[in-house]
């Protein structure tokens, strides 16, 4: 009997000890884990006001993949690494700009860009009436697809660029970008950008939002202007003369298009956090305008 009991408080006090570990464990680890997002959170506003005096400093008259903020910063402060990595929108065509301010009807001025855009790199036309139609306010098709059967078409403009997945015919391969015979075909998420205010900066855009904004714009020349702004940045449209290739009819109907500019105005900031082995990253979108820096959003993840 005295055995059984010993073995009975012995399995008993092993039981609790276990469980009280177990408490200490998960109470430590909640507090491991609140220090840590104290910490994220300190460490996030800080980097974050970094980053707005940084682009304050840079000059707003032009800007260029020269520029400092271009270029990924690593940071190491007490242990805490950091990668901030900056994008300017206005490299990017915003797909808003399909309609008039309306949201009604199609955008006549720039339809033609979009329309050089998927020709170029051989979308479909019909995907972008589908997109066309899920951003006009009606729920009259236009030539795309209105009628969805998990969700209705939104029938407002696009707010995040992840929208633009739930459009018919946005497959991973259309919004990612994919290789084939050794060629990449950029997706939208390389074109696209409903965070821009509708410019295009030439000093930033990629060769094939420079090669979709006027007809007469074919690859080589579109080379010499990407070659000749590595070295000269555009400090105005009519800089573009300067490049071979370009001449003033085309400097012409650039500024009828009224869509070119040389500067951005819209940053989309990724800060990857390395705190305590745990990766997080800040992403926010931040508006230069006027001499001063806005929030526009933010989120931790």
């Amino acid at each position: 009997m005295i055995i059984i009991f010993v073995i009975s408080i012995i399995t008993t006090l092993t039981f609790l000890l276990t469980s009280i570990t177990d408490d200490i464990y998960i109470f430590q680890s909640y507090v491991n884990d609140y220090k840590n997002k104290e910490q994220l959170y300190l460490i996030s506003d800080a980097s974050l006001n970094a980053v707005k005096d940084f682009l304050l400093s840079d000059s707003d008259d032009i800007d260029t993949l020269q520029d400092k903020w271009a270029t990924e910063m690593p940071l190491v402060i007490d242990n805490i690494k950091l990668k901030i990595n900056i994008i300017d929108q206005e490299r990017f065509l915003n797909p808003n700009i399909l309609l008039n301010n309306d949201g009604k009807n199609i955008n006549q001025r720039v339809f033609p860009v979009f329309e050089r855009l998927f020709e170029n790199i051989g979308y479909n036309k019909s995907l972008l009436f589908n997109i066309i139609d899920w951003i006009d306010k009606d729920s009259i098709s236009q030539g795309g697809k209105e009628n969805y059967t998990e969700y209705p078409a939104k029938n407002g403009f696009i707010d995040s660029l992840e929208e633009m997945k739930l459009i018919d015919g946005v497959t991973k391969e259309i919004y990612n970008g994919y290789i084939i015979s050794g060629k990449f075909i950029p997706g939208f998420r390389t074109l696209f950008s409903p965070y821009s205010n509708g410019k295009i900066n030439i000093n930033t855009a990629s060769k094939w939002i420079l090669q979709s904004l006027d007809p007469s714009l074919t690859e080589q020349i579109v080379a010499n202007i990407i070659s000749y702004r590595e070295k000269k940045p555009f400090k105005n449209i009519n800089d573009l003369s300067l490049v071979d290739g370009v001449n003033s009819d085309i400097i012409y109907r650039l500024k009828q298009l009224d869509i070119v500019d040389v500067k951005s105005e819209n940053f989309l900031v990724d800060i990857e956090i390395n705190l305590n082995d745990n990766i997080y990253h800040l992403t926010a979108l931040l508006e230069r305008k006027n001499k001063d820096i806005n929030i526009i959003w933010r989120k931790i993840y």
